[in-house]
């Protein structure tokens, strides 16, 4: 893949000095001005990036990704064979960072009655029997258009989205969830990941509004390039984590200054050692764990 700085540098409307990013035709030399968080998007400087991002994001598809998932929640919020304590969204539609032609989306159904281990005994059969209920109301031309049931979700598509519909018990707290988390083997941990749902899809929709445009607009890079492999490809997770902290530790005033911030990390990512004290504490994460590089932590999963 090729770095931020080669691909801004190839774009008409970005110059490259160093590792400084700004819009072509202005000047490098003049600082730019200070703006207040609700001038941050509608700054002069940053109007080619805004033109960018309503490109990737614009109303339209926004609106239709939202009704998308609107339409298969609506769907699982209606009466069935299991007792649905609520419904949280999450994936990149559901927490606002999604772009075209790269829409996740998940829906975690939270269930009552069901036991928070022994994944394996539960887990299945329930997947299955939800694909057979929605998928005797599918077909085209209605809400859902097609289910699937895979190892740990139903597929729903809807609209030309997918969505991976997911099934968690309940915990009377965040730190219940995590210590059952901690006991199980790792095979079995994915199975509780869902558990982790709202606190994780929180974390991104909380974040300010040009944080979410910097989030789209690395998306938007990553997918422009060709990756030796699929490891080397950045996850959706690697971006939001490494532009949020990037915001989070240099508080950037426009998106020029942003986009420069997250490339200057993401040049050394093999020696990043990123850890957030949001949902746990440094004790919860495995000690040998810390001496690791790069180190890349899970605000809300330890």
């Amino acid at each position: 893949g090729t770095r931020p700085a080669e691909f801004f540098a190839r774009e008409e409307q970005f110059a490259v000095s160093g590792r400084t990013v700004s819009l072509a035709g202005r000047s490098s030399s003049v600082p730019p001005e200070v703006l207040g968080p609700q001038a941050t998007l509608g700054g002069v400087d940053n109007q080619k990036y805004l033109e960018l991002y309503d490109k990737i994001c614009s109303r339209s598809f926004t609106a239709h990704v939202v009704q998308s998932l609107d339409a298969v929640c609506d769907v699982l919020a209606k009466p069935m064979f299991i007792n649905v304590d609520h419904i949280v969204r999450g994936g990149s539609a559901g927490t606002g960072v999604a772009i075209s032609g790269a829409v996740d989306a998940e829906v975690v159904l939270f269930l009552r009655g069901v036991p928070a281990v022994r994944h394996d005994l539960w887990l299945a059969p329930l997947l299955r029997a939800l694909a057979g209920v929605l998928g005797e109301s599918a077909g085209a031309g209605k809400a859902v258009e097609t289910v699937r049931a895979t190892e740990d979700s139903v597929q729903v598509r809807a609209q030309n989205v997918t969505v991976d519909v997911r099934l968690s018990s309940i915990f009377p707290t965040f730190d219940d969830a995590l210590t059952v988390l901690g006991h199980q083997e790792p095979e079995a941990r994915r199975h509780v990941f869902p558990s982790l749902a709202k606190e994780r899809a929180e974390f991104i929709t909380k974040q300010p509004a040009a944080v979410k445009v910097t989030i789209c607009l690395f998306k938007w890079w990553r997918d422009q390039q060709q990756w030796s492999g699929r490891l080397m490809r950045p996850s959706d997770e690697v971006l939001e984590f490494v532009v949020i902290y990037s915001a989070v530790q240099s508080k950037p005033t426009d998106q020029s200054t942003a986009v420069a911030n997250v490339m200057s990390l993401l040049t050394v990512f093999s020696s990043l050692r990123i850890v957030w004290s949001n949902f746990y504490r440094k004790d919860d994460i495995w000690a040998p764990l810390l001496h690791h590089r790069p180190l890349l932590m899970d605000p809300t999963n330890p």
